[in-house]
């Protein structure tokens, strides 16, 4: 029996780390109160609020759960890191310019954000695809 571990790039152990950190400090965010105050966000039902944190925590956890993979060479955390981290770009991106513009957000403010975003996520999109895989029995 054959069993898949990964060989981690110091860029690789940087990118699960910062997962990790990026993960716990985005669950703990809303909890201090320091979440999204702009209007058009307040104006939102409860229920939107709800699914908006939601997902936010859901995108967290599995970048808590990739990173902690990653450091255990586990092949699987690094689908799920390389996943989470393009599902999180969309996300944050549209988040970070409705932030930025205090409400919704011109195409230029909204474009501006999908690059600076997309860049730093694909630095670390291309630290964990650098991992290889091996084979032990």
């Amino acid at each position: 029996m054959t069993n898949s571990k990964l060989e981690l790039t110091t860029g690789a152990k940087i990118a699960a780390i910062y997962l990790i950190i990026a993960g716990v400090l985005g669950i703990l965010w809303p909890l201090t109160g320091l979440g999204p105050h702009h209007p058009a966000f307040q104006a939102k039902s409860f229920a939107f609020k709800l699914g908006s944190y939601a997902r936010g925590n859901l995108v967290n956890l599995f970048f808590v759960i990739s990173g902690i993979g990653l450091l255990c060479r586990k092949t699987w955390a690094r689908k799920i890191a390389m996943v989470i981290l393009v599902i999180g770009a969309i996300y944050t991106a549209n988040e970070f310019a409705w932030g930025f513009a205090g409400g919704n957000p011109p195409l230029l403010v909204r474009l501006v954000s999908f690059v600076v975003v997309g860049i730093w996520n694909g630095i670390w999109f291309y630290f964990i695809l650098r991992t290889k895989q091996l084979k032990t029995q």
